[in-house]
């Protein structure tokens, strides 16, 4: 599915859900959500993606995985909703060691919507009322720790002058 098909998927699916018809709506989010990765890892490589496309594929990403994982919730298929979730959460975590022109451009908000994700994930594992749930977002909070301090340790890229 090409980038445009994505976003018509994603908007559509926005307005399923706001009329309340959940099995359509998640059956438009699991068409995006796949393909939205792709994409994003696709922009990475252009040299001529622009920041503001870049924002807009990360926040489309972390609204339709919070939507899809809320429709999953609802449903009762809790494994699948904290998948979605995790999935998306996972892609940015590893999008903020990246380290280009876009990335180092975008670092904060790729690390606000992370932070946005890790979040919704916490509000998900409290709402389970489970303590193997509590585990894994645990889990996930030293992940984000362990992420936070490989970002810190990296050096900032820097342009070297290389002599003929």
């Amino acid at each position: 599915m090409d980038l445009p098909q994505c976003w018509n998927h994603y908007l559509k699916a926005q307005q399923l859900l706001e009329q309340g018809h959940w099995p359509e709506a998640q059956y438009l989010y699991d068409q995006v959500l796949p393909q939205l990765p792709i994409h994003i890892q696709a922009a990475i490589a252009d040299e001529n993606t622009k920041p503001c496309q870049f924002v807009c594929m990360i926040t489309t990403y972390r609204d339709a995985a919070v939507s899809q994982s809320q429709i999953l919730n609802r449903m009762g298929q809790y494994q699948a909703a904290f998948d979605c979730l995790n999935r998306a959460y996972a892609l940015f975590q590893f999008l903020t060691i990246e380290r280009c022109e876009l990335i180092n451009s975008l670092e904060h908000l790729i690390a606000k919507s992370n932070h946005d994700l890790l979040n919704h994930i916490g509000a998900f594992c409290c709402s389970q009322r489970s303590a193997s749930w509590m585990f894994e977002y645990e889990l996930l909070q030293k992940a984000q720790h362990y992420f936070d301090t490989l970002r810190g340790a990296q050096p900032m890229s820097t342009p070297v002058a290389l002599v003929n």
